[in-house]
C-alpha cells in the first residue's frame, strides 16, 4: 500500500506516455464511428472489450448504453470514479485526416473519443499499480453516454447514472474535458463554480393575420418578436446586477410564409445560462416579464422552459486534491485557474452526488496558429495530450488516496 502511494506522479506520466500508442488507436477507432448520445453500443463494446482484456470486471448497459468498470484495492474505502463521456454530435467533419468520421452528418466535435481513450488509458495504469501492490481503496470506471443531450424524459446520461446509483458509495469523482485554449501539458480548474446552468426555452408569439397591405386590420407577430427581441436582450445589461453572470441567447426565429402575407405567429428558441441558482430564478422571471410586451400590443404568447443541467460546482477538498496532484504531475506553472465559463457539463450532477472536481485539460498544438473550437466541422486535437490526460486521471484518484479525502 505504501509503495504504490509514494510512487512519483512522473512517473504516472512516463507510464500514461508508454501507452501512447495504444490511447490513439481507440481515440481514431472510436473518432471514425462515431455515435449520437444514448446510441454509443459500439463503443462501449470497445470500452468492454479492453477493460475485458485487462482483467477489469464491468457492467454494461448502466444509463442505457454506458460502461461501469471495477478496479478493486486491498480496502474497502475509499472508492474514487473517474469519468469520461463517449457521444458524439450531429456535425459534417471536414478535417480530411485519415481517421476522419465514417458517418455522414456525425463527428466527435466534442473531444468524448479523446476522454474515453484517455480514460482507458488510466485504468490500464491503475490496474496495473493494484496488481504490483495493491491500492489503498478502489477506483470507479465511469464510462458515461449522452453528454451532449437527453432523452425522450429530459435525463441525460449523467443524471441516469445518478440516479441508477452509479455513483453509490464513491468518497470523490473526478472528470476532465478537452480545451482547445489551452497549449498540451497545460491544464486549467477552480474551486466552486465552473461552468454554468444551462436552459433552453420556446418562445410563440401569437396575433392577427392579415393582408400585409393592411397591417392596421391585423396584429403582427413578427413586429412584435422585433420589440421583444430587443427587450430581451435588456435582460442581461439592465435587470442583472453588473458583477453577477448570466446569459440568454435567442438562437432560431420562424414566421411568416409569403411577402404579402401577416402571419399568425412566430417562434423563438434560445438558450439561458447562469452561475447561480438566484440569477437561474431572475433570468427566468424577467424572460418572461420582456415576453408581456406582447400583450400591450394585441398579441399573446407562450413561453416554454425546459431546465437542462445544472452549475458545475467543484468542491473544495476534490479541487484541492486535483491541484496537488496536477501540480506535483505537470509542475506548478502549467496548472493554472480556469475562469468561470458559460459552457454546462452534466458533470455537474455527478459533483452534486459526491465531491467532484471536473479539469480542462489543453489539447492545442503549440506550432498551431490558432486553436479549433469544440463543436466546429475542424475541431481537433494533438494527440499527445493522450498520455496527459490518462495521468490527469490517474493522479487526482491517488491524491485522494494519499489524504483520503
Amino acid at each position: 500500500m505504501t509503495e504504490v502511494l509514494s510512487i512519483p506522479q512522473g512517473e504516472l506520466l512516463e507510464r500514461t506516455r508508454k501507452l501512447h500508442e495504444s490511447m490513439r488507436a481507440w481515440r481514431r477507432t472510436i473518432h471514425r464511428y462515431p455515435e449520437l448520445s444514448f446510441t454509443e453500443e459500439r463503443t462501449a463494446a470497445l470500452v468492454r472489450g479492453v477493460l475485458g482484456d485487462l482483467g477489469i470486471p464491468c457492467e454494461a448497459g448502466v444509463a442505457k448504453t454506458g460502461v461501469v468498470g471495477h478496479i478493486v484495492g486491498n480496502a474497502r474505502d475509499p472508492v474514487i470514479g473517474l469519468r469520461a463521456d463517449m457521444d458524439a454530435l450531429p456535425i459534417t467533419e471536414i478535417n480530411g485526416s485519415d481517421f476522419d468520421s465514417t458517418r455522414p452528418g456525425l463527428m466527435h466535435a466534442c473531444g468524448h473519443d479523446a476522454h474515453t481513450a484517455m480514460l482507458l488509458g488510466a485504468a490500464t495504469v491503475l490496474k496495473e499499480l493494484a496488481d504490483e501492490g495493491g491500492l489503498p481503496g478502489g477506483i470507479r470506471l465511469l464510462f458515461q453516454p449522452s453528454e451532449e443531450a437527453w432523452d425522450e424524459e429530459g435525463k441525460s446520461g449523467g443524471r441516469r447514472m445518478v440516479e441508477e446509483g452509479a455513483l453509490e458509495g464513491l468518497a470523490a469523482v473526478f472528470g476532465l474535458h478537452v480545451e482547445p485554449r489551452l497549449e498540451v501539458g497545460r491544464v486549467s480548474t477552480r474551486e466552486g463554480p465552473l461552468l454554468a446552468a444551462v436552459d433552453s426555452f420556446e418562445l410563440v408569439i401569437r396575433g392577427v393575420g392579415g393582408h400585409a397591405a393592411e397591417p392596421h386590420l391585423a396584429r403582427d407577430p413578427i413586429a412584435m418578436a422585433g420589440l421583444v427581441i430587443n427587450a430581451v436582450h435588456q435582460v442581461i445589461s439592465r435587470h442583472l446586477n453588473p458583477i453577477e453572470s448570466g446569459v440568454i441567447t435567442i438562437g432560431t426565429i420562424h414566421g411568416g410564409s409569403a411577402t404579402n402575407i401577416i402571419d399568425t405567429q412566430v417562434t423563438m428558441t434560445g438558450t439561458i445560462r447562469s452561475m447561480t441558482p438566484e440569477i437561474r430564478r431572475l433570468l427566468h422571471d424577467e424572460l418572461r416579464g420582456a415576453c408581456r410586451l406582447v400583450e400591450a400590443l394585441g398579441g399573446n404568447f407562450e413561453l416554454t422552459i425546459e431546465e437542462g443541467y445544472p452549475v458545475t460546482v467543484n468542491a473544495p477538498e476534490a479541487t484541492q486534491a486535483a491541484r496537488q496532484a496536477l501540480t506535483d504531475l505537470l509542475g506548478e506553472e502549467r496548472v493554472h485557474e480556469a475562469p468561470p465559463t458559460m459552457g454546462s457539463e452534466d458533470f455537474s450532477y455527478m459533483a452534486q452526488a459526491v465531491p467532484g472536481c471536473f479539469v480542462l485539460v489543453g489539447v492545442r498544438d503549440p506550432t498551431w496558429d490558432r486553436s479549433y473550437p469544440v463543436h466546429t466541422p475542424t475541431f481537433r486535437i494533438d494527440e499527445e495530450v493522450l498520455p496527459v490526460g490518462a495521468a490527469t486521471l490517474a493522479a487526482t484518484a491517488l491524491e485522494w488516496m494519499r489524504g483520503d479525502g
